[in-house]
């Protein structure tokens, strides 16, 4: 899988991309034909504790799934935006075993 990561702010922002990456490792073990993974990573400026955005996209065969999420931290965002992918994922492989 061809894991993207991007930011509009990128000198501004620490980026964990280590994390991103072994968070992300593991769907290829979930399902073996996801094709690429984008994720966009923004830091917004405003008084509201949850200023980190995070969306990613998942591109498999016949489909493309979307997540994302806002936190306090790039963490807590990515944990959610994980979680949500993960069970997308096993919805769209069950859905692809119902119609064989």
């Amino acid at each position: 899988m061809n894991l993207h990561i991007e930011s509009p702010h990128k000198d501004s922002i620490q980026i964990p991309e280590p994390l991103i990456h072994k968070k992300f490792e593991h769907f290829d073990k979930l399902y073996d034909r996801i094709e690429y993974c984008n994720v966009v990573l923004h830091k917004e400026k405003s008084d509201d504790k949850k200023s980190f955005f995070i969306e990613a996209s998942l591109k498999v065969p016949r489909s493309t799934l979307f997540s994302s999420d806002r936190g306090e931290t790039f963490e807590i965002a990515l944990d959610k935006v994980v979680n949500n992918l993960e069970n997308q994922l096993r919805r769209h492989k069950e859905k692809l075993r119902a119609n064989r």
